[in-house]
This record gives structure tokens, C-alpha cells and sequence, in this order.
């Protein structure tokens, strides 16, 4: 199979560079415009799409044998369980002109990293360009216990600061979370690693909703944090495109083509088209995967 997949891509290569002649005419499949096109998915299933290609179908089977596989990881990969995904404890610190904190999960859990739908998925094989377009419907973070430590420093060199430190629970999501965005990568003509050249993203929030209690007490200074954080956390995806981009860029880009590194392009293509053989995209999608029982039940 892979040695026709090598041959598809040459043969696409090779249209691509053709020219009409003043007397030939010579017709191609694939332009400038050539795209494996995913349009308008539902929850239940992703459209048809076109022009079709050896690969188009199996990618898409690989996105939704990936979605159903969540709930038990990779542990060949050391990739834990990702739906929902557990830490028993976490902590996050931030520091931000005059704000900073440090806080501290308990029983950290994240929800909803699997009830994802495909809007859009985009490969164009001439360009080497992928486009696509997610939406998560409802990521939710939730701990039954959490302190801070908190620390407004408007004038230190004043003596004017002020510590907060506090515990409570956390439940805190995020709905309709949108990510989409392009990526550009290179692969090898016939042996070597692929590597991915560029990711542009654009992030948007449709709500925040949270409810962090012990913050500032339990009444209405509780109250109006949350409300305020909920604020803060919207307006700083939706009014942030191009810095969040770029921190993505920079930070995931390495991280991805280090594990790319070493492995070569088949490897991925058999990764891809493992377990199908003689399927069809339509037909039913079986893992292995048995969720573990909850240890926090």
C-alpha cells in the first residue's frame, strides 16, 4: 500500500509541473486549487468530500480512531488517558505586570477533550498545506479542592502590596472553543522524517463560565472574581489572535518536529493505515480501548 501512495504522490508531482504546449492540451485532476476538502461535518459523521484521494477517507478514519482511543491514551507513546484526562495534582503560576499567582489542584480533571467536531479538514497535496477548522463543544476543568496564593504589588518599592492566599473548588469550562488555522510541512521524496515548516492558528471563545469558590471569601467579592475572570479569559483569546498564534508557533512547532525527528515518513503512512485493511469510511470504527475505572469515584 505505501508503495502506492509513493507513486500517487509522484504522478501528482509530475502533473504539477506540466505546461500546455501551443498544440496539446493536457488536462490534470489537480491545480493550484487541489484540495482533500472536509465541509460542513456533523456530530455523527464527516461529509463526503472531493476530489478524492488515496489518502482522504483513511485520514479522516484516523482522526475518529484517535477521538475514540482518547479515554485510554497511548501508553505506547506515554500519552495518559485524555478523556478525560486526571493529574492528582497541578499548578499553574502567573505573573503579570503588578499580578501574580501561584495556585495548587487537587484531583485536577479535564472533560470534554474528545466531544470535538470536524468543520473543516483541508490537504492540499501540491502545496503541501493542510487547513482545518475544530470546534470543542464544552472543555470542563474541575478540582474538589484548590489554594492560592496571590499577590497585588502595585508600589512595592512603596511597601504597597497586598497577599491573598485562599482554598476552595474549582469548576471552570470553556464552550465552544474554535480552533482553526493552517500548516505547512515537508516531506521527504522517499525516505526520511516529515517536518512541519509553519502552524497558523486563529483561537476563538463563544463562553467562560466559572465557579472557583474560597476566593475572596464565599459571598459577593467571590462573586464578581468569577465573573471578572470569565471576562478576562474571553477578551484575552478573542483580542489576542496574532500573540497566541505565535506562542503556539513557537513553542508547539519544535516540540512536534523533535518527535517527527528520526521517524521515518512511512512509519506515519503504516500508523495511519493500520487496522483498515478492506475497510471503507463508512463502516465502524473498533478500538481496543476499555476506559479504566475512575481511582476517584
Amino acid at each position: 500500500m505505501k508503495y502506492f501512495v509513493v507513486l500517487a504522490f509522484l504522478a501528482v508531482a509530475f502533473a504539477a509541473t506540466l505546461k500546455k504546449g501551443p498544440e496539446t492540451e493536457l488536462s490534470s485532476p489537480f491545480n493550484a486549487d487541489s484540495e482533500i476538502e472536509v465541509i460542513n461535518g456533523d456530530e455523527e459523521r464527516i461529509q463526503e468530500i472531493a476530489p478524492s484521494f488515496i489518502l482522504s477517507w483513511q485520514l479522516r478514519r484516523f482522526i475518529r480512531k484517535f477521538q475514540k482511543q482518547m479515554p485510554c491514551g497511548f501508553p505506547q507513546y506515554g500519552i495518559p488517558p485524555l478523556a478525560p484526562l486526571k493529574k492528582s495534582e497541578a499548578s499553574v503560576h502567573f505573573e503579570s505586570g503588578i499580578f501574580e499567582t501561584l495556585d495548587l489542584f487537587t484531583r485536577l480533571r479535564v472533560d470534554g477533550l474528545d466531544d470535538f467536531k470536524i468543520n473543516k479538514f483541508k490537504l492540499n497535496v501540491i502545496f503541501k498545506k493542510i487547513t482545518f477548522d475544530f470546534t470543542f463543544n464544552n472543555i470542563r476543568a474541575t478540582a474538589p479542592f484548590y489554594s492560592t496564593d496571590t499577590i497585588l504589588d502595585a508600589l512595592n518599592q512603596l511597601g504597597l502590596s497586598v497577599q491573598y492566599e485562599g482554598d476552595g473548588s474549582l469548576e471552570f469550562g470553556l464552550k465552544k472553543l474554535r480552533i482553526a488555522g493552517t500548516l505547512k510541512y515537508k516531506i521527504p521524496l522517499l525516505w526520511g522524517s516529515i517536518k512541519i515548516l509553519s502552524l497558523k492558528t486563529t483561537i476563538s471563545l463563544g463562553e467562560c463560565e466559572s465557579n472557583i469558590t474560597g476566593f475572596l471569601g464565599d459571598g459577593a467579592l467571590n462573586s464578581l472574581m468569577n465573573k471578572k475572570l470569565e471576562s478576562a479569559v474571553l477578551g484575552g483569546i478573542n483580542n489576542n489572535q496574532q500573540l497566541i498564534s505565535e506562542s503556539i508557533e513557537n513553542n508547539l512547532v519544535p516540540y512536534v518536529n523533535s518527535l517527527l525527528k528520526g521517524n521515518d515518513f512511512w512509519t506515519l503512512i503504516d500508523l495511519i493505515l493500520s487496522g483498515d485493511d478492506g475497510a471503507s469510511e463508512d463502516d465502524e470504527i473498533v478500538t481496543n480501548c476499555v476506559a479504566p475505572e475512575d481511582p476517584w469515584a
